[in-house]
């Protein structure tokens, strides 16, 4: 099943990125913002954005785009900004982290596959509050831990879901609201009756923006001679 929404979390403040809200960062090379980008990716769905910090200047420069207002964005985590979301949003749809460069070639391959899916990657350096995915052979997600990762065959969730099934999505709306202070991520259920699968990112370009140093890691990658 096709999702037609998306939602992106982009409620919070970066302390280590000089306070900038991050789905306004610009890339180095394109200068597109973050939202630029998601935009394009996204073209032709409806998309929501959950704001917070610097949601004003977020409203002013995207006044096209529908929005939800976290105001209790510096006491909670981005679960709570989904549970938010996930009151008006109860169709299929994308749940990106605003702090994300990713292709639309992404979004449409995602897009021609079914299911409940969870973008994964089998990344070697995990920091502490990585997400992990314990999945079968046919990549069937039976649980997500936070935590050491437990076996080198989980995948580590790299911040884009796309849930297709209604009873999952009513199901983590509420987990969201009762865990804000949770990542969104790990207040997904896992249910035998809505299955999760996991989608490897491949080769497409996907580069999250938390520090100073993810930001100059891009720089270089893009301007190397």
């Amino acid at each position: 099943m096709k999702a037609d929404h998306a939602i992106i979390l982009a409620a919070g403040k970066s302390l280590q990125l000089d306070g900038k809200n991050k789905v306004l960062i610009r890339h180095p090379q394109s200068q597109k913002t973050i939202l630029d980008r998601a935009i394009e990716a996204f073209a032709g769905k409806h998309i929501t954005v959950v704001v917070g910090f610097g949601a004003l200047q977020i409203m002013e420069r995207y006044p096209q785009l529908h929005y939800i207002i976290n105001e209790n964005w510096a006491n909670t985590n981005n679960a709570m900004s989904l549970g938010l979301a996930l009151s008006h949003v109860g169709e299929p749809t994308y749940v990106v982290s605003g702090d994300i460069f990713f292709s639309g070639a992404l979004i449409a391959e995602m897009d021609n596959r079914s299911g409940n899916l969870i973008l994964t990657e089998e990344r070697e350096n995990r920091m502490l509050t990585s997400l992990h995915c314990e999945l079968d052979a046919q990549g069937k997600i039976s649980n997500i831990y936070g935590g050491p990762i437990r076996a080198s065959q989980h995948p580590e969730a790299i911040g884009l879901f796309k849930i297709t099934d209604r009873e999952l999505l009513k199901s983590w709306h509420k987990q969201c609201l009762r865990f804000g202070n949770l990542f969104a991520g790990q207040t997904l259920p896992c249910q035998e009756d809505s299955p999760l699968y996991a989608h490897d990112l491949g080769t497409h370009p996907f580069c999250e923006i938390n520090s100073i140093a993810d930001y100059w890691r891009l720089v270089q990658t893009e301007y190397q001679p």
